[in-house]
């Protein structure tokens, strides 16, 4: 187990991912080198390499930390999402294995996603009663669709490399940025019967148990009525309303 670490070549035009385990100072680094991009107009293609099999170190986000700072902190995620999303930039993510925690969330949020046959995207944060922290659950529920989302949030938990090349999410020459930020939901009566089923079958699974649960739902429920930028607000909103159940205040 070791913290991650980035590591750009601009001669090869990567950007590798080094080590295993997330914390607060690997998210700044994040950060800081994606802002760094704009003053490398050579590194207009950026190939994200590495291990995408990681976790993210929960203790070093919420530990001794005020709501105000809580904030801060959860801004500082989608800081990341949003420069990804805006960046002159295009993104390549190539994975080959098991993705999973913030790397994996990462790769969902590049422009594309070159992955090899047999690779599986896990969401296991439901069971540390979480929710992804780099608004995955916007970039997924508008690429895919909220009944594919809901599906893979809640009860399936993973994307097979199957499942992602039918879904158009996998090896796809159409940019999924472009893809994510053209698409509209339309709230009709099978809408409303999708979330009746979920919302059963999560409660007579769970009871109400888990409110990870109960927070996704209500994530893409609310954001189905608004733009891509106060659905991400939403997000951040149920996800600091979790951790501030962990920190009991």
């Amino acid at each position: 187990m070791s913290e991650v670490k980035f590591e750009i070549s601009e001669q090869k035009s990567t950007l590798k991912i080094i080590g295993d385990v997330f914390d607060l100072s690997a998210v700044q680094n994040l950060l800081k080198l994606l802002n760094e991009l704009d003053d490398k107009p050579n590194l207009n293609h950026l190939k994200i390499i590495g291990n995408f099999n990681t976790r993210l170190l929960l203790d070093s986000i919420i530990k001794n930390k005020t709501l105000e700072e809580l904030d801060k902190t959860l801004s500082l995620f989608q800081k990341i999402t949003k420069k990804l999303e805006t960046s002159k930039t295009t993104f390549e993510s190539k994975i080959n294995g098991i993705a999973k925690g913030p790397a994996m969330e990462i790769a969902l949020l590049c422009n594309f996603l070159n992955v090899q046959e047999g690779s599986t995207f896990l969401f296991d944060q439901t069971d540390s009663k979480l929710m992804p922290f780099f608004g995955i659950i916007q970039r997924l529920t508008r690429l895919i669709g909220y009944e594919n989302s809901l599906k893979i949030f809640l009860t399936e938990k993973k994307i097979s490399f199957a499942e992602g090349v039918k879904l158009e999410l996998f090896n796809n020459k159409i940019d999924n940025i472009t893809k994510a930020k053209n698409k509209i939901f339309f709230w009709d009566q099978t809408f409303t019967n999708t979330f009746i089923y979920y919302n059963s079958r999560i409660h007579s699974t769970y009871q109400n148990q888990n409110p990870v649960y109960n927070a996704i739902l209500s994530t893409i429920f609310e954001s189905s009525v608004c733009n891509y930028e106060v659905g991400l607000s939403i997000e951040k909103r149920w996800l600091k309303w979790l951790l501030k159940k962990k920190l009991n205040f």
